[in-house]
């Protein structure tokens, strides 16, 4: 946003209610100067699937306000416990208005292929390409044929990841149960990450408690304030992993908050 000369204006979940979208804060937060909306569902850092009668609040707003609303849809397939990833794209008065981006990163583990896609109305692309072309020209010509491969071939891998990632969803979650003097967490219902919330008193300043996580107990989580000042007292977890590194690190977690208990 900042790159393009805009200033980004954050408007926070409610934590209280899975990190839902707050409607009447993003109503609050335009103003005459407010160009666009943006949102990431299923998202990232707390797995929250945005519902469609929220994402229908959001696109009243952008017709009301001629908004463009920008999502960030990667983790579209990977949906768990009756939640349904709805597309605000889907909507037929959003037409002219909807910037929906996709990725082959997360569907089809293609990390650091660098490829992905979008999907917005024809007089929308070329001023997209206007900051395209100079940050990145094209995707990589041996990423753009494996994301053929990937789409003419055949699609259970996504449905065997969407189940490894259910199953390691719910023995991470398990595990944090282990250490909940220590960890509060809403249980994600998309993606493959959670945001749980730092109980102990040194979980105020996250990137401290993340940089000596790492140092001293060898896990690596990603700090909340990395993703804005609400975000603080929170670290990201991810659970694309092996079961057996997710049980390593909690291993090793256990160890070291037992000096905290």
């Amino acid at each position: 946003v900042m790159l393009a000369s805009g200033k980004p204006v954050l408007v926070p979940t409610i934590e209280e209610d899975g990190f839902a979208l707050d409607i009447e804060a993003v109503k609050k937060a335009v103003t005459p100067r407010t160009k666009a909306i943006m949102y990431c569902s299923p998202n990232n850092p707390t797995g929250t699937v945005f519902t469609e009668e929220q994402l229908r609040g959001i696109a009243e707003i952008a017709l009301e306000h001629d908004l463009v609303v920008i999502t960030d849809e990667a983790y579209e397939y990977f949906t768990f416990d009756g939640h349904k990833h709805f597309s605000i794209a889907s909507i037929p008065e959003m037409g002219k208005n909807a910037v929906s981006c996709f990725t082959f990163t997360k569907t089809y583990a293609m990390t650091g292929w660098r490829i992905g896609y979008l999907c917005a109305h024809q007089d929308l692309i070329p001023q997209i390409n206007k900051a395209h072309i100079p940050l990145s020209i094209c995707a990589p010509v041996v990423s753009q044929y494996a994301a053929l491969a990937a789409l003419k071939g055949s699609q259970d891998c996504v449905s065997r990841f969407r189940q490894k990632y259910l199953s390691a969803r719910n023995l991470m979650c398990e595990r944090l149960d282990d250490l909940s003097s220590v960890f509060d967490y809403k249980k994600p219902g998309g993606s493959y990450l959670m945001f749980p919330r730092i109980l102990l008193e040194e979980g105020k300043d996250s990137k401290t408690f993340c940089e000596n996580l790492l140092k001293e107990a060898k896990v690596s989580a990603t700090p909340g304030v990395d993703f804005g000042p609400t975000g603080q007292r929170h670290l990201r977890l991810s659970f694309c992993v092996p079961d057996e590194m997710i049980n390593k690190a909690f291993d090793r977690m256990e160890v070291y908050f037992k000096k905290y208990l």
